[in-house]
């Protein structure tokens, strides 16, 4: 396999460097750790691309966007989001792109060798969402609404805010509710903020 990995802490990168390079899978692997938007890529020579969500440090942009545009200039590319980030929310939009998985930074080092061999084989892999545990994703509408609730507008603030009757915000509400299975507005939050609702960064 030829992979490359994009993050923005060098420490990480050079570890995983160094333990990808003890397998015999693994016949290149390089890393681009700075000033990602003004390096140029022949995607063509890699199999997989490694790629962090949280890229502050390097790209104005985070990494599922970049994965994203990676993607579509190039449909075959085989992308693994490899992050601290594990929230369902940016699993689920991981695997909307076109990405091939969706992997903790803090996964056993041999793990992260067997799925990397899997996806070089045409497979996919995204832990949580093929889990138990894997909720129903809210809609755009719903998570401008949780987010104006998370801000502390009332109902009736948010029904003047969206133009939408007190009816229709009560039913976003409840939507929400049984998508996130909780019981009341605070515990939607939490549950959403648990889940990376709420970009932050």
């Amino acid at each position: 396999m030829k992979i490359l990995l994009i993050d923005d802490h060098k420490l990480f990168a050079k570890s995983i460097q160094l333990l990808c390079q003890q397998y015999d899978e693994v016949d290149v692997i390089d890393t681009i750790t700075s000033n990602f938007n003004d390096v140029t890529i022949d995607l063509s020579k890699y199999d997989i691309i490694l790629l962090d969500i949280n890229l502050t440090n390097i790209s104005k942009e985070n990494g599922l966007e970049i994965a994203e545009e990676l993607i579509q200039s190039t449909p075959n590319l085989k992308v693994v989001m490899l992050t601290g980030y594990v929230k369902s929310i940016y699993e689920e939009r991981a695997k909307t792109i076109g990405a091939y998985g969706f992997v903790d930074k803090n996964i056993d080092p041999k793990q992260l060798i067997s799925i990397l061999k899997k996806v070089d084989s045409g497979k996919k892999y995204f832990e949580q969402i093929e889990s138990q545990d894997y909720v129903e994703a809210l809609t755009d509408r719903e998570i401008v609404i949780l987010n104006l609730s998370k801000k502390g507008l009332s109902v009736k603030d948010i029904e003047e805010t969206l133009q939408i009757s007190r009816r229709t915000v009560f039913n976003h509400l409840n939507h929400i509710y049984s998508k996130l299975l909780v019981n009341n507005k605070q515990e939607a939050i939490y549950k959403a903020e648990q889940l990376g609702y709420f970009m932050d960064f």
